[in-house]
């Protein structure tokens, strides 16, 4: 009799990543997940508990193993201006979502779940890594506009701003669109955050 196949955690969450990132966690079944990672059904449920908390734990592996560059610059403070500071960000992530060897757009935008956070699981995963995000950058431009920087709109706007481009340059970069058309988004997404001179 033949042995079940065995296979390491972090692999696992590898291809489960990457299936959640292309179809998305609604359009991804246990089926699929089980195919796709090479175990059963009852592995997955006993390694991870839920198809939720393995979608959860995937989101984590994203952001420590293809996010983190752009994160790291959006925490931290070089000393560049606000424009800077946006482009700067931008061009990372237009990097991350076009990067070849894995799927296109942001894993956390494409893969998040339909529907409002108090009703979907996956929804709430994703947007409270969104609301971090939008945080972090809000308190770069609190910094700035008490530094005495003319921004084209208050903080918590800008912010927002910044995270629905990327979100839109997510998904531009999932239909095909080419990284240099992506990096003149960024340019403008950065220019029209500070007042024009």
């Amino acid at each position: 009799m033949s042995r079940p196949r065995s296979i390491s955690k972090e692999d696992s969450l590898e291809r489960a990543l990457f299936l959640f990132w292309q179809r998305g966690y609604d359009r991804t079944s246990i089926a699929d997940l089980s195919e796709t990672i090479g175990v059963g059904p009852s592995s997955i449920y006993n390694t991870f508990g839920s198809k939720e908390e393995l979608f959860r734990q995937a989101i984590d592996r994203y952001q420590v193993t293809y996010a983190e560059p752009a994160l790291q610059l959006v925490g931290t403070d070089k000393g560049e201006g606000a424009f800077e500071f946006v482009l700067g960000i931008m061009r990372e992530f237009v990097k991350l979502y076009t990067a070849k060897g894995q799927p296109p757009g942001c894993a956390v935008f494409q893969a998040g779940g339909a529907g409002v956070p108090d009703s979907t699981g996956a929804c709430a995963i994703t947007n409270e890594v969104k609301n971090h995000l939008q945080g972090a950058i809000r308190k770069r431009f609190d910094a700035y506009l008490k530094a005495g920087e003319e921004l084209s709109s208050s903080p918590k706007t800008l912010s927002l701003f910044v995270v629905s481009s990327l979100r839109g340059i997510s998904q531009l970069a999932s239909d095909g669109t080419r990284r240099a058309d992506l990096m003149k988004v960024a340019e403008l997404t950065a220019r029209s955050c500070v007042r024009a001179k």
